[in-house]
């Protein structure tokens, strides 16, 4: 069985509803998908009849990934795509990052060209007519750094091929540390001098072997597996740079310039007013910069600015991520935040529950709307975050009502503003099973109320955000305190940014 064959069988079994391929050029492979495709080749020359709606770009994969969403051009996640572009391995595990970020758990990701049938294919610069490049060492590569993928290698005739599932879009730790995979994967310790050591690295199975994993995967993903909705992708980006004050950031930056004239810290101008990106570009681009990571600029509370949301871009991508993910599994439960300041991650939730038609979870928004608890915990001593101290932290249960109100997105039959300190509140929180619990508390004990009255009703496999797992000691201490007088270790976690991360709840 060759490639194309192979190929073949994918689009036959799975019945993608979506369909991407990088490194198209004269076509042969595109013309398989019967669905919405989106090809990307910075030289393709298609000579093949393509029966699919396909939208081609003419860019290396790496300009089609910084310039466009896949998530919006398809209307919904990446269901199958086929990575055979550039021959070499960083280029490849850049694609299949890339690739992640749109997909779902369930989607599947083929690469072709990591089993070659001559050593002499392998090498980085083409010398040979056959060539595959050094792609195979992405495979063990990815084997050892991401466990949780399943990676499946067949014997497909010359080339071989691989079959990637198991995704976790909101999985950032690669990418933390790209650069230095990068170097790894274009060095020689992934490389192997002889056939026989490349294929006992791969440990490929026999081509027969395929049609079995196919149908396997076929039952996996179900029938029933929610369909993208038409318009959700772009309404709910529209809602997150609306919740993220993205679209006014020139007006909030003329805000804070009038308050800083007003406190004498600067000479009003009308000219700076009227043209601030300009004028005080560096300011703003201050200001976009702190947006994205969810940091108040020059990281004082009372530059909090205008926005819904404290999270930044993202951490409100990744909670996107988990919504999609979580509905791809079908876990089942409510969603739960548990301190939300203005609201704007529950908004986004219950945009993104309206978006997708979702009418069987709760949203439950828990907070004291009175800001925090003053610290009285050992370890939350130095952090005081009470109203008394920082006014702008507390929000009022009627605002953020209001907030959800002028979003269009207040719905008393399925939302609930619970009000009180955790300690008192979370223990009656009118849900018994929990698919996402976001956590954003801050200190010791309002983690710890958190994990102690609804870490059990989380569904397994579903995902508990740690907002302020980076930045705050105490809070940190409070996840692994909690799980070690459970005599369990902490699930291992996802790090979205400087401060924000999540876990998959275990089996």
């Amino acid at each position: 069985m060759d490639y194309l064959s192979a190929l073949a069988a994918a689009h036959q079994t799975l019945t993608p509803k979506s369909y991407v391929e990088i490194g198209c050029r004269e076509g042969r492979s595109l013309t398989l998908a019967n669905c919405p495709a989106i090809a990307i080749d910075p030289e393709f020359e298609i000579r093949m009849g393509l029966s699919a709606p396909t939208r081609i770009f003419k860019l290396p994969s790496d300009a089609f990934f910084a310039a466009h969403d896949l998530r919006h051009l398809l209307g919904g996640a990446v269901d199958l795509a086929f990575v055979d572009g550039m021959h070499r391995a960083e280029f490849v595990l850049r694609d299949i990052l890339n690739l992640e970020q749109y997909a779902e758990h369930n989607s599947v990701i083929i690469v072709d060209d990591v089993l070659p049938e001559q050593i002499e294919w392998a090498s980085r610069e083409r010398q040979t007519q056959a060539w595959t490049g050094d792609v195979y060492k992405v495979i063990p590569f990815l084997r050892q750094a991401r466990p949780d993928l399943e990676i499946r290698v067949f014997d497909v005739a010359m080339k071989g091929m691989a079959i990637i599932t198991g995704f976790n879009p909101g999985d950032r730790s690669l990418q933390k540390d790209l650069a230095s995979h990068e170097e790894a994967l274009s060095g020689p310790q992934l490389a192997y001098d002889t056939i026989a050591a490349l294929r006992a690295a791969l440990a490929p199975e026999p081509v027969e072997n395929l049609p079995g994993f196919l149908a396997e995967l076929k039952a996996r993903r179900g029938d029933l597996r929610p369909m993208p909705v038409a318009g959700a992708a772009p309404y709910l980006d529209l809602l997150k740079r609306s919740l993220l004050n993205e679209i006014y950031l020139d007006d909030e930056l003329r805000l804070l310039y009038l308050r800083d004239c007003l406190a004498g810290g600067e000479s009003f101008d009308y000219a700076v007013l009227h043209d601030i990106r300009d004028a005080r570009a560096a300011a703003y681009a201050e200001l976009q910069a702190s947006r994205r990571i969810g940091r108040f600029p020059d990281r004082r509370i009372q530059r909090s600015g205008f926005s819904h949301s404290m999270m930044g871009r993202l951490r409100m991508d990744s909670l996107h991520a988990c919504l999609d993910d979580l509905h791809s599994r079908r876990i089942p439960g409510d969603l739960v935040e548990c301190g939300v300041w203005r609201g704007g991650g529950c908004i986004f939730m219950a945009g993104w529950l309206k978006a997708q038609g979702v009418t069987n979870r709760q949203l439950i928004v828990a907070d004291s709307f009175e800001g925090l608890p003053k610290p009285e915990h050992e370890k939350d001593r130095g952090l005081d975050l009470s109203k008394d101290k920082y006014p702008q932290l507390a929000v009022s249960r009627d605002t953020v009502r209001k907030n959800f109100e002028v979003y269009g997105l207040l719905d008393d039959s399925r939302q609930h503003f619970l009000k009180g300190w955790f300690c008192d509140t979370l223990a009656e929180a009118p849900t018994r099973q929990i698919a996402l619990l976001r956590m954003d508390g801050d200190l010791y004990d309002s983690t710890m109320d958190t994990l102690k009255a609804l870490y059990d009703r989380v569904s397994p496999g579903g995902i508990v955000v740690v907002d302020d797992y980076g930045a705050l000691d105490m809070c940190r201490a409070a996840l692994e305190d909690f799980f070690a007088e459970r005599g369990e270790a902490v699930p291992p976690l996802t790090i979205i940014d400087w401060t924000g991360a999540f876990f998959v709840k275990p089996h």
